[in-house]
């Protein structure tokens, strides 16, 4: 496997805030017609690795200029399953690129939206996940936001929907937007075709049947399909498949997805 394929994100402020700009400067203008505000979730590439940066990329570009307060973003565990829903309980989720403060009136009104949510840092602080979102959305927002880091320790369909129903009930009405990472791990041509389709026409059943029957697999499977119920139930209409491309020997593939409401 080549350097490149192997490289991770700079750790350093000022490496890591050129290197971001220079992604986002590459990434394409998608010919997509999205209304002001109306943009409700985001799905991207979980690894750290640089090589899911232009996936991210291309999905964090449309939100420069965004006034958002508050981002959910929602993670698969890297620590095995855990049978829970975990949101980090520090006050602040620290990146190279300052302090993103923690939304405690949302994770706690979460909690309360559902038994399996819990305040609890099993699944956080590590290398994927929020810690490679926050630096993107630190540098495309340009303004003080909150988050609410979420870790899906379990991940089967009723987790997905309880977790993505709350989530678009908290988010009722803000100025607020959810992410999920995922890293694109097998699928053939054909597999790929249908996950496009299922996810552009919100058929989260057919989304489901896909990734538990492993026709594609997916590392974060729950994060997209918790991303589309809880777009779905703020209101979007509209998908797109901003990138979808395969795994690269040991380096996963990349997809990036567009939520609005149209």
């Amino acid at each position: 496997m080549s350097l490149a394929t192997r490289a991770v994100y700079p750790s350093q402020p000022t490496s890591l805030r050129r290197h971001l700009g220079a992604l986002l400067d590459a990434a394409p203008d998608a010919d997509l017609d999205i209304p002001d505000g109306a943009l409700i979730g985001l799905v991207v590439p979980d690894s750290n690795r640089v090589s899911g940066g232009g996936a991210a990329a291309a999905a964090y570009h449309l939100l420069e200029g965004a006034a958002l307060d508050t981002v959910v973003v929602i993670s698969p565990s890297h620590h095995g399953a855990f049978g829970r829903l975990s949101i980090c309980q520090t006050d602040a989720y620290h990146t190279p690129l300052g302090e993103v403060p923690v939304n405690d009136h949302l994770r706690n009104e979460l909690c309360d939206e559902d038994d399996d949510i819990f305040l609890d840092d099993t699944g956080h602080y590590h290398t994927e996940g929020a810690d490679v979102q926050l630096p993107f959305l630190q540098q495309v927002l340009g303004r003080p936001f909150d988050t609410v880091p979420i870790v899906m320790g379990e991940e089967s369909p009723a987790f997905c929907r309880e977790l993505g129903a709350a989530v678009g009930e908290v988010m009722y009405g803000k100025r607020a937007l959810v992410v999920g990472s995922c890293d694109l791990l097998d699928g053939d041509a054909a597999g790929f075709d249908r996950l496009r389709e299922a996810i552009e026409s919100f058929n989260e059943s057919e989304l489901m049947y896909l990734l538990a029957s492993e026709t594609v697999r997916i590392e974060g499977m729950g994060a997209l399909i918790t991303t589309l119920i809880a777009a779905k139930a703020r209101g979007a209409n509209r998908a797109h498949v901003l990138t979808l491309t395969p795994a690269d020997g040991d380096a996963p593939g990349a997809l990036s997805v567009a939520f609005w409401k149209g």
